[in-house]
């Protein structure tokens, strides 16, 4: 089957939003930029809004889709100090390098779109190892991207647990359907078996009619927990095994009452419905403060298509909800439009960098990778 038959293999746009009245008196904490900006240099190739990227050990990853290329900056000279560059064919080809996860600095999973494959690699680029792996019937190969709807895989007892997708056409998806269909399953390392975990999507997500149901995936130390773009819910277990639970988590910024799919809309209105209203993205987990950050975008007011197209580079303000562990709502931050780019941040031990290179933001540099650091402050009420 190929690979465009599966659903939500497209990218959907990181964007947008307006402000409304927020209670801050429940408010036990919140981001705060702490005035600390940091700047990595770019080389000639390198565009300066990445396509995904990830901390690791005082290291700082960036993919680079263009050149098939995963690049390493040292966190603390600021600097870029290798390029790991991929062939995509041969005995140390990866195909079209489409997504990564680091492991740790000798194990470092590469993942193309369509593949049936993982590559295992170190810090010094090379390939040791190619697993072939069975993809299952109607499923898609692990969906692996470093920025979008992020779910990072974990390795467990000789399996990587990765997100899927299933096939078939999205407008005629019922929730009937939905409930039964798998998120992830666990690809054996060292035979390539695939197999089914519990987890499966929500059972009434669908009820009221078609959303978009593309979920982004956090782990914390006893907790798996899935975010979807429809719904103010959090959906949780303490195990693959065990059944999802649920927990209202609503942003005090979006529609009380999201939005469906325009089934009878055009483009128009099925981009404005992707980029424009009321939604949920990002799902992290902040092990350094043991804290979950879910990005919100509350409705925006878009009438016409370049304005909601522009959405796609140029988003508006934002919202980063904090959770503890136990999923309850800390706070929330309110980002203004044209400031910062949320599809591009990465976490460390000193806290939460969110990048500049906003095209509408004077600060804006083709040159460098710029990041604000923002600290988590908890507040007496």
């Amino acid at each position: 089957m190929k690979n465009t038959s599966y659903l939500l293999n497209f990218l959907l746009p990181l964007v947008l939003i307006s402000c409304g009245q927020y209670d801050r008196k429940n408010t036990k904490a919140m981001l705060q930029a702490d005035g600390a900006i940091i700047e990595f240099q770019l080389d000639d190739q390198t565009p300066n809004v990445s396509m995904g990227m990830d901390y690791y050990s005082g290291l700082l990853f960036n993919i680079n889709w263009a050149y098939n290329q995963l690049q390493i900056y040292d966190f603390a000279s600021r600097k870029l100090i290798k390029n790991l560059n991929f062939e995509v064919e041969g005995d140390q080809g990866v195909g079209e390098l489409f997504g990564f996860h680091v492991y740790n600095l000798d194990s470092i999973f590469l993942f193309s779109q369509m593949d049936p494959f993982i590559y295992l690699t170190d810090t010094s680029g090379f390939v040791r190892q190619k697993i072939r792996y069975q993809i299952p019937d109607g499923y898609s190969s692990a969906f692996v991207h470093p920025g979008y709807f992020l779910s990072p895989p974990e390795l467990r007892s000789g399996e990587l647990i990765v997100k899927t997708h299933f096939a078939g056409n999205y407008r005629e998806v019922e929730n009937a359907t939905l409930k039964q269909m798998h998120m992830v399953y666990a690809i054996n390392l060292s035979t390539g078996e695939t197999r089914f975990l519990s987890h499966t999507y929500p059972e009434d997500y669908l009820a009221n009619g078609l959303k978009h149901f593309e979920p982004s995936i956090a782990r914390s130390k006893n907790k798996i927990v899935y975010s979807f773009f429809g719904d103010h819910r959090l959906f949780y277990a303490g195990s693959y095994d065990e059944k999802l639970s649920s927990m209202e988590t609503a942003s005090a910024f979006l529609d009380k009452n999201l939005k469906l799919f325009p089934l009878d809309g055009g483009r128009f209105e099925t981009q404005q419905y992707l980029q424009a209203s009321s939604r949920y993205e990002s799902l992290v987990y902040d092990s350094y403060r043991e804290v979950f950050y879910r990005f919100a975008y509350p409705t925006l007011e878009v009438s016409e298509e370049n304005d909601v197209l522009r959405l796609r580079t140029a988003p508006g303000p934002f919202v980063i909800m904090v959770l503890d562990n136990d999923l309850n709502i800390l706070g929330e931050s309110y980002f203004e439009k044209g400031s910062y780019l949320p599809s591009n941040f990465f976490i460390n031990e000193e806290g939460l960098f969110i990048s500049l290179n906003h095209p509408d933001n004077p600060e804006n540099s083709e040159e460098y990778f710029r990041f604000q650091k923002f600290s988590l402050e908890f507040l007496d009420n």
